[in-house]
């Protein structure tokens, strides 16, 4: 083995290292651009909601439930999400001012919508999807000065100590 093994050998090692950075960069690039086609995709939403939240009747609320929570969680109030829409279709029919916004965390981005009951999902990866989308919209709704007229219902604790804390700032 001679000097020019040697310098070629650590040029085939360089190489490697920089072709394992670009993967992870490839990785991290399609990431952020998911990410970003989500807010987006979120971003319409909510300028669609802040739109009904705008025009609701008086004395009406929004009413935005943390869907898989009311389902899935500890205190969950449905067993599936037809069994949880069908409890919104109730309330709405015996609060007629009001508007049901269910956003569920789902891998694909969709919305729903059926007169004045909302379905979302919020699509992509990760935890808390809905958590976050619904955090981002309260704290939208606190801006504008129509936070008091949202009501978040959900069975997380942490969740709702953090809807308090946006919507009392």
């Amino acid at each position: 083995m001679n000097a020019q093994d040697v310098i070629l050998g650590s040029r085939v090692i360089h190489i490697r290292e920089l072709k394992a950075e670009i993967e992870k960069l490839r990785s991290e690039n399609a990431r952020l651009r998911d990410e970003n086609a989500g807010l987006l995709s979120h971003f319409d939403l909510a300028l669609l909601a802040a739109v009904d939240l705008r025009t609701l009747p008086e004395g009406g609320r929004l009413v935005v439930v943390d869907g898989w929570n009311m389902i899935l969680g500890a205190g969950k109030t449905a067993r599936n999400p037809a069994e949880l829409e069908s409890r919104y279709r109730e309330h709405l029919a015996s609060h007629p001012a009001d508007l049901v916004w269910i956003v569920y965390d789902g891998p694909r981005e969709a919305v729903k919508t059926d007169g004045r009951l909302r379905l979302s999902w919020t699509g992509g990866t990760g935890p808390h999807r809905a958590d976050r989308f619904i955090c981002d919209f309260l704290r939208m709704a606190r801006f504008r000065g129509d936070v008091s007229k949202i009501e978040v219902v959900t069975c997380d604790r942490d969740f709702l100590k953090t809807v308090r804390r946006i919507a009392s700032c």
